[in-house]
């Protein structure tokens, strides 16, 4: 794990301390409750007051949260959105195809997982919501950034760290983005090992009525345990559900893809 740095966990406590509070804290109750000299807490307070994620009614006044905080929390409803309205069709997939169906979205450059759907009575591959693994060796991360215009595309892969994590991962910007055009054109994306040697997965793209991509939907399952047709079968469900949420949820149409060129 990578090491914390102490004024960030400290502005993180601070703002769980004054969620907790209801009514708001004054400074020498936030300082003695965080055990923390009250200079180095009036310091913090300045930095998050000037971004707006804390607010001060009045000079020397109680400190409550402030309404970036706010901000932050509908861009979290519309995430909680997205799994409610995604939830009924990545259910339906993963009792038809009898493996993991996971939604998610692309959050700092990774992919974050919103959603992970098993079949009932399996011991089929769960990965925890809240999870984000690198864009570029995932079939989810893949489809989303195929989907991309090309000058967020681009910056997009400008951005990434093309790290090898298994002997299959696209290391190089050149095969990402030869990658990237055949995903494009096909609709949907393949991680055979690149993420996990062990483990393969399909994913297709949720766009909406401009063409734009919201998240993506795979399927998920140990290379061992994979039908022997899965790379025509997987790919053919996963692309018919996607397409279905985005038209039936978001208004794409058979010709929203082209929007984004």
């Amino acid at each position: 794990m990578a090491p914390t740095t102490n004024a960030v966990t400290n502005a993180l406590d601070l703002l769980d301390l004054l969620g907790r509070s209801g009514e708001g804290l004054r400074l020498k109750d936030i300082a003695a409750q965080l055990e923390l000299p009250e200079s180095s807490t009036h310091r913090l307070l300045a930095s998050l007051l000037s971004r707006g994620f804390v607010e001060q009614q009045e000079d020397h006044g109680v400190y409550r949260l402030g309404w970036k905080i706010v901000v932050l929390a509908n861009a979290l409803g519309r995430d909680a959105r997205l799994v409610q309205l995604m939830r009924p069709y990545l259910e339906r997939l993963a009792q038809e195809l009898k493996q993991t169906i996971n939604l998610a979205v692309l959050s700092n450059d990774q992919v974050m997982y919103l959603d992970c759907q098993t079949p009932r009575h399996s011991l089929a591959l769960y990965v925890a919501p809240g999870l984000t693994l690198p864009a570029h060796a995932t079939s989810l991360g893949k489809a989303m950034l195929a989907f991309h215009p090309p000058s967020e595309q681009a910056a997009l892969l400008d951005r990434l760290r093309l790290e090898p994590i298994t002997a299959s991962t696209l290391t190089s910007k050149d095969s990402l983005l030869t990658a990237l055009a055949d995903i494009r054109r096909r609709g949907f994306a393949y991680d055979r090992g690149e993420l996990r040697q062990d483990v393969s997965c399909v994913a297709a793209p949720i766009l909406d009525h401009r063409g734009h991509v919201l998240a993506a939907i795979s399927v998920t399952a140990p290379t061992t345990s994979l039908p022997a047709d899965w790379e025509a079968s997987f790919p053919a469900a996963v692309t018919a559900v996607a397409r279905e949420a985005s038209g039936k949820l978001f208004g794409a149409t058979s010709d929203t893809a082209s929007l984004t060129d």
